[in-house]
């Protein structure tokens, strides 16, 4: 009797989940952007420079510290498995503030939870802005190299346990027994160095022939996260992100960790073949509503929960989450009426859309736009913006409508205006990953003439010969293309 090419595919996808080694559940908490800043960079909390700089700017800067101590003591008191930090560890890479990090990870780790770390583009000086404030003014003060980044943190994802990039603070290592993390550096303009993708992509091949998941981790975009994010955060989503997406996906990647504009956001891209890769970012825990995450692997390493957590409340404010929220609203405000002046004189214009764009990205630092009730109204009001667009100046109709399109994308939590059902939960997803078999390579089989089709990971059938690179299931076999 000939059995059905499905019954066939269902069996080999059935020893390959048999063949997986178990594993006990593991859990890993992932931190970004905390922007600590050592209290010895600043003499008084009313120093006038430290107040001007304080000024308008998103981050509760002058709270890093005591978060960063929260967030300590809650990670000591959960035990995870692990912890992981994707970039942006300090305000601006000051040697101070990343001895105050250090000291930290350090407490972290002698509790028995591993930490690995990739730097952010604010952790190694180059923008400008490693400062200590003293007498109403400041210095600059001394801040790490790049060289040092990976001596400093040698305990923390550059020691003997992980496989280092030669030119780069990319790396890799074997989380646990069945998961292997890369951690890919971004650098400080969003620029991933060719050679250290070409690299990364080897060492995920590695991990998956030896059966292991992969995680990625980078502290910049992978995928954009809503239509035009590189308008509104130059320098967010990495250069050739399409081809680095696409280069990922080929080697199986599906996972990977992000942070860099402050919002807890997941952003998912299917291929033509059926292939899903995930953009996991992570807010930041000094911006409302100051998140970060858990994720929560399954005993084979096929099933990842990804949780949220929030810092709602903080010694010294009645109510934080009040009050973080009125900081990241005032700041908006500051920064869209800046951004809308330099592309547009007209004052009418810029009080009409500062509000809306303000209101626009306070719904999405809280994640889930679609069931926020404020976005229904938001809406609205993008399609009063649309209607009243003729009335004004062909440049400024131009700037109305790719506003109101990208806080459309915004307010469905769609990538793509022309995809605006791809939307995931932002806050709370499980994903489910592919088996990656140990024992069993291939079934021995008289091959039918019958049995041409071709399967991704997932045991989705294609209509096709796949077009992109990748590893697929054709014949009973894994193939490499």
């Amino acid at each position: 009797m000939t059995r059905h090419p499905h019954t066939r595919l269902g069996t080999f996808l059935l020893l390959c989940v048999l063949c997986l080694p178990a594993h006990a559940a593991k859990r890993i908490c992932v931190l970004a952007d905390t922007h600590v800043m050592a209290p010895s960079l600043v003499d008084r909390s009313d120093n006038q420079a430290w107040q001007a700089d304080l000024a308008g700017n998103k981050k509760m800067q002058e709270l890093s510290v005591p978060i960063f101590d929260v967030l300590v003591e809650r990670i000591k008191s959960d035990k995870p498995d692990a912890l992981l930090i994707v970039g942006d560890l300090t305000k601006d890479g000051e040697v101070e503030s990343h001895d105050y990090v250090i000291k930290k990870l350090t407490e972290i780790e002698s509790a028995g939870i591993p930490v690995y770390v990739i730097p952010g583009n604010h952790d190694r000086g180059w923008t400008g802005g490693a400062r200590k404030y003293t007498n109403n003014t400041y210095t600059d003060t001394k801040y790490l190299s790049e060289t040092k980044f990976r001596t400093y943190y040698q305990d923390f994802g550059y020691g003997d346990t992980s496989e280092c990039h030669a030119s780069t603070l990319t790396y890799a290592t074997r989380l646990f027994d069945g998961l292997t993390l890369i951690g890919i550096d971004s650098e400080q303009d969003a620029r991933i160095e060719q050679d250290a993708i070409e690299w990364s992509c080897r060492k995920a091949q590695e991990a998956h022939d030896r059966g292991d998941q992969v995680v990625v981790m980078m502290h910049h975009s992978l995928i954009p996260h809503f239509y035009g994010q590189e308008t509104f955060h130059e320098q967010s989503v990495v250069d050739d992100c399409d081809d680095i997406r696409d280069r990922l996906m080929g080697v199986g990647v599906m996972v990977v960790l992000t942070g860099h504009y402050h919002v807890s956001d997941i952003a998912r891209y299917t291929n033509a073949d059926g292939q899903t890769i995930y953009d996991i970012s992570t807010g930041s825990p000094i911006s409302h509503p100051c998140d970060y995450r858990t994720l929560v692997f399954d005993d084979t390493f096929t099933k990842l929960n990804i949780l949220t957590n929030t810092i709602s409340s903080l010694d010294g404010y009645d109510d934080f989450a009040v009050y973080s929220e009125q900081r990241l609203r005032k700041a908006i405000q500051k920064w869209a009426v800046n951004w809308l002046s330099q592309r547009s004189e007209n004052k009418l214009l810029v009080e009409l859309m500062s509000q809306a764009v303000t209101n626009v990205f306070v719904i999405h630092a809280n994640g889930n736009e679609p069931a926020n009730p404020a976005s229904s109204e938001a809406v609205r009001i993008y399609d009063d913006i649309e209607y009243l667009a003729p009335l004004f100046s062909l440049s400024v109709t131009d700037i109305m409508k790719e506003v109101s399109l990208s806080m459309k994308s915004i307010l469905g939590d769609y990538q793509d205006p022309a995809d605006i059902t791809n939307v995931v939960d932002d806050r709370e997803l499980t994903i489910t990953l592919p088996p990656v078999p140990t024992a069993i390579s291939s079934i021995q089989r008289q091959p039918e003439p019958s049995d041409e089709a071709w399967y991704t990971l997932q045991g989705l059938r294609l209509p096709h010969r796949p077009t992109r690179p990748g590893t697929y299931i054709h014949q009973g076999r894994f193939v490499i293309l």
